[in-house]
């Protein structure tokens, strides 16, 4: 009878495990099937025509478009990852007109941070993301590749309110004697655009070396919005052209951040009626979150007016399949681990009726 019992445990042991590696190996594939949902489904964002976009986020203009609501995912696909990030929803409108489109970008945060001048406080900002050329398909979300690159329209808070500020208005009432290569005055703290304008510019060394997340002057002329190019981790370079337009507001808790760009784009021009992928990040400072640290969406599909042809059309990766394959998995999954459990409590009531009999 111990024997017996033993026999049945293991056996319902073997079942419940096989019914778990099945369940585990299902994930990823149900989580594909979501994805490809998502990517490959109608337009999320349509778009309005104006006679000319906005470049206030509080225009009244932005009410003749339709907000569509994107999810956000903390980024746990690379170094360095985050594991719960600020931003989990954001609203998008967008409006266009014979020139540029413009997309209007909020969502809650309880800290407005504008990293002022010290070290100790990460910057808020957002980001679109978009294919520099749909003729390649479309790039992967990770920030594209080498053979699919993506162009990255980056608004910045601190590029607007604080490039010019400096830590001096962080701590007021701190003192200097005197910074002899800043140009500035004995016993005045010097602005770090001194160096670069009255003073010795290799003292502000990162500036010096073009660093532009250093150099207030650069941050002055490019403005809130830069315009970047990626093609893949680890690849992000400022663009050449710097085409990119925006501005932000912080009121109640919420920002409301317009990023304005050309349709008329190095690759192709966004037409009337086309749809094109767009894809957003958004960094949250007060949860130090900078650099891969942040919240992203998957791809989102954005109409200028009522589609009619696309710009882009998504590629299924390779190896064939499409959305079709993690469906299929997902069903046999589903199927086995039903079998699974259906014969473990089989075994287990047969071996308890044999154990009966033997009592």
């Amino acid at each position: 009878m111990k024997v017996l019992e033993r026999n049945v445990t293991r056996r319902s042991a073997l079942m419940g495990g096989a019914a778990a590696a099945a369940a585990w190996v299902a994930r990823p594939l149900w989580k594909r099937a979501g994805a490809a949902n998502l990517e490959q489904g109608a337009p999320a964002i349509v778009a309005a025509k104006v006679s000319q976009t906005p470049s206030e986020p509080t225009d009244a203009a932005w009410s003749q478009a339709t907000a569509a609501s994107v999810m956000m995912l903390p980024q746990t696909v690379a170094l360095p990852r985050v594991a719960q990030a600020g931003a989990t929803l954001l609203n998008v409108r967008a409006l266009y007109d014979a020139q540029r489109l413009a997309l209007l970008i909020e969502w809650p945060d309880a800290h407005q941070d504008t990293d002022l001048g010290t070290v100790m406080q990460f910057r808020d900002g957002v980001a679109a993301m978009l294919v520099e050329d749909p003729a390649l398909g479309q790039p992967p979300i990770t920030m594209g590749a080498p053979d699919k690159p993506v162009v990255i329209y980056h608004w910045k808070s601190d590029w607007q309110f604080g490039r010019l500020r400096d830590v001096d208005e962080a701590y007021p009432n701190m003192y200097s004697d005197w910074y002899q290569y800043s140009g500035a005055e004995a016993g005045k703290m010097p602005e770090a655009s001194d160096y670069l304008t009255k003073g010795r510019k290799e003292y502000l060394t990162a500036a010096a070396a073009g660093n532009m997340l250093a150099d207030p002057q650069v941050q002055e002329k490019i403005g809130p919005v830069q315009k970047m190019r990626a093609v893949g981790f680890g690849t992000l370079e400022s663009d050449a052209t710097q085409d990119g337009t925006g501005k932000g507001v912080f009121q109640n808790g919420n920002w409301s951040i317009v990023v304005s760009l050309p349709r008329k784009q190095e690759k192709y021009t966004m037409q009337e009626g086309a749809t094109l992928s767009v894809a957003f990040a958004a960094w949250d400072g007060s949860r130090n979150e900078r650099d891969g640290q942040k919240a992203y969406s998957l791809w989102s599909n954005v109409a200028l007016g009522q589609p009619t042809t696309p710009t882009a059309t998504p590629t299924p990766a390779k190896g064939g399949g499409g959305s079709a394959l993690p469906v299929i998995g997902g069903v046999v999954a589903v199927v086995v681990v039903a079998a699974a459990a259906v014969i473990g409590i089989r075994m287990a009531r047969g071996g308890r009726g044999r154990q009966g009999g033997q009592q």
